[in-house]
């Protein structure tokens, strides 16, 4: 799939700035101003312009592991009193951006950008044990979350230059602190204050057109999907519970493997609008005034906004963004009917008030399928949803149902158990694991391979390395 990756970077870096703000009550656009600051000490540092730009675009991704924030203090959802897990959060964000090319000429950089020059930091690594990358994203990291760069004045500016000298050798080298002061000048910190830092990142990268594997973005979709669910206790599940019958109604139709994906990987975005509301009102216990559901509303045309610029993403962008429209005109957002609103447009709305309906939520129990089908169709008749859609999606649980029953079971039977592992290896090949036993087979698997443990098809297996 090819993209035009730096409008995705910045999408990317959007999201995960809204979430952070909320979480750390840090000032918004903290990722942007890591990425501008990055970029200055790089240039003063004679880092070639290749390596300032890699350096740049993991600066504005440095906190890309937003979902490690969350999950680990709140595996069942939502995150109002989590703790914080740097290590996790650092681990995770170098594995995420090792998928993307740029990101090997500065390769450590996120890994290490929690820890301190003394090894106090959250992986005890000390300066001669932690890359240079690490060490600048580092000190900009912690430069913006303690000073709150959004805003600059001359008595700030000063106490943050005299911070610096403070904490030479114990959190910064004295390197570090020797380039932050020569660098980031106060001119270039007023430059940035607000929302002028988004110009002012477009403008240090250029925007290029690269092959982005598929399975790079079903990582990334799996990402933000994850950081979407978790940020509300009553949808922990919904958008991965979508990208999940997505797939699962390409295979209905004899789609191919791209398609599926792309159709996963919508499902998965789709209400990715919703990093941008606060939760004060996605989790308000009482009614919603009409202005607060207005808002709510917006989520869909925040899908829209973080997606639409993205070159190569178009037919997922509008499959994930449409999916509150209704045939008759009466969605959102754009109150779109049937005639502008596309087959696979039309299939997501329809499973995301399916898995609403039965899915399991703090305040509710489950429907079974029969129950939310008739309440489908009650839709269909209305003049909202595709009654053929609605169809199929009968057709296809109905075609299914055994199967993953099935599989249920020999998950139930399975989870516990050691399962050995594959004994062969291929280095640096593929690596794919079972989804109902776990067992691992490593290099590349055959379309008739059956698990030797659990007697699952290939199909059963995910790739992960």
């Amino acid at each position: 799939m090819k993209l035009e990756f730096t409008k995705l970077v910045t999408a990317i870096s959007r999201a995960t700035d809204f979430v952070e703000a909320e979480i750390l009550h840090i000032p918004l656009y903290h990722e942007k101003r890591v990425g501008i600051l990055a970029n200055a000490m790089g240039k003063a540092m004679g880092m070639d312009e290749e390596t300032v730009n890699a350096l740049t675009l993991a600066g504005a991704l440095h906190d890309c592991a937003l979902s490690e924030y969350l999950k680990d203090e709140y595996p069942d959802g939502g995150y109002q009193h989590s703790e914080i897990n740097f290590a996790s959060h650092c681990v995770t964000g170098e594995r995420m951006l090792n998928h993307f090319p740029f990101y090997k000429l500065v390769e450590g950089s996120v890994l290490h950008h929690h820890d301190r020059a003394d090894g106090t930091g959250a992986l005890g690594a000390t300066a001669e044990n932690t890359c240079v990358y690490g060490q600048i994203l580092h000190i900009t990291d912690l430069a913006d979350a303690v000073f709150l760069l959004d805003a600059m004045d001359e008595e700030k500016y000063h106490k943050m230059m005299q911070w610096m000298d403070e904490h030479r050798g114990t959190a910064f080298t004295d390197e570090m602190v020797d380039v932050f002061k020569k660098s980031v000048t106060y001119e270039l910190l007023e430059s940035i204050t607000g929302e002028r830092c988004i110009a002012v990142l477009d403008s240090l990268v250029p925007s290029v057109s690269v092959e982005v594997p598929m399975s790079v973005m079903r990582t990334l979709s799996i990402f933000f999907a994850q950081i979407t669910d978790y940020k509300s206790q009553f949808t922990w599940r919904h958008s991965l519970g979508i990208a999940e019958k997505a797939e699962l109604m390409g295979k209905f139709y004899g789609y191919d493997r791209e398609m599926r994906d792309k159709l996963y990987i919508a499902g998965a975005l789709h209400d990715i609008g919703k990093l941008l509301i606060s939760n004060d009102i996605l989790e308000k216990p009482s009614k919603l005034t009409d202005e607060e559901y207005k808002v709510i509303q917006n989520h869909a045309m925040g899908t829209w906004e973080l997606l639409k610029g993205i070159g190569g993403l178009e037919d997922i962008c509008r499959w994930a963004s449409l999916h509150h429209e209704k045939l008759d005109g009466s969605g959102y957002p754009f109150g779109y009917k049937a005639d502008k609103i596309g087959r696979h447009e039309r299939l997501i709305a329809c499973l995301d008030i399916y898995q609403a309906l039965v899915e399991e939520r703090p305040y509710k129990k489950g429907m079974t399928h029969e129950a939310a089908m008739e309440i489908l169709r009650k839709l269909v008749n209305e003049g909202h949803l595709d009654g053929e859609i609605i169809d199929d999606i009968d057709r296809c649980h109905s075609k299914y149902r055994k199967a993953m029953e099935k599989t249920s079971k020999k998950k139930k039977l399975y989870a516990g158990l050691e399962v050995p592992q594959a004994e062969h290896r291929t280095a640096g090949g593929e690596a794919w694991k079972c989804q109902v036993c776990g067992y691992v087979y490593e290099g590349k698997l055959p379309g008739d391979f059956i698990c030797p443990y659990c007697e699952q098809p290939s199909s059963e297996f995910e790739k992960i390395g």
